[in-house]
């Protein structure tokens, strides 16, 4: 039974320092939010009051936060929960210029999407549930990164012609040599004269 409580014990000092963490790179990604948002930053840090001040930005209900608590309901509640989360979720991502789909990160992975809205120069605030936001919806998509998976061909493989072999030939020269003169008692023959004479 001594193991059983010294294994909880170290686990139990471990999870809080993970979830002191979580909460830490939570709070500094709320910083900067707020900072967009036009509150003072500090309010990342202050628990609930954060969250009290985010749904108020984000949803223009302040006490929607609250909601959470259903978690304490046995497995009925921590379907609400989700819900409620996602729906959180939902809105920030319209305050901040972003696709629906960011919902879901901000419902499982709030303190890391928190730093990427707040830390990333592409993501303005708009307003409570994107009330600002004039742009189309594929100007707000072409802001997000795309993750579809597009089949490339391989290149094209590079054949090289081969040059044609030139083989060096010089040139002949023909030594023309000056036609000798011809001596007087040589005699001419005409090979057309008629013989009959």
């Amino acid at each position: 039974m001594d193991s059983l409580l010294a294994y909880a014990e170290e686990n139990s000092q471990a999870t809080s320092g993970s979830s002191g963490l979580w909460y830490i790179v939570m709070a500094v990604g709320l910083w900067k939010m707020f900072e967009k948002a036009g509150e003072p930053g500090w309010i990342g840090f202050v628990p609930f009051y954060n969250q009290y001040k985010l749904c108020e930005k984000v949803m223009n209900n302040p006490w929607y936060w609250v909601r959470l608590f259903v978690v304490i309901v046995p497995i009925v509640g921590w379907f609400m929960y989700f819900y409620f989360a996602y729906q959180m979720g939902k809105a920030t991502a319209k305050a901040y210029g972003q696709p629906e789909t960011w919902a879901w990160g901000y419902t499982f992975l709030a303190p890391v999407f928190y730093c990427i809205t707040g830390f990333s120069s592409q993501y303005s605030y708009f307003g409570p549930y994107g009330e600002g936001d004039r742009r189309t919806g594929e100007a707000r998509q072409a802001k997000t990164v795309n993750f579809d998976v597009v089949e490339q061909k391989a290149p094209e493989p590079v054949v090289k012609k081969a040059e044609p072999v030139v083989e060096k030939v010089e040139p002949v020269v023909e030594k023309v040599e000056p036609v000798a003169q011809k001596a007087e008692s040589e005699v001419e023959f005409d090979f057309n004269q008629d013989i009959t004479e």
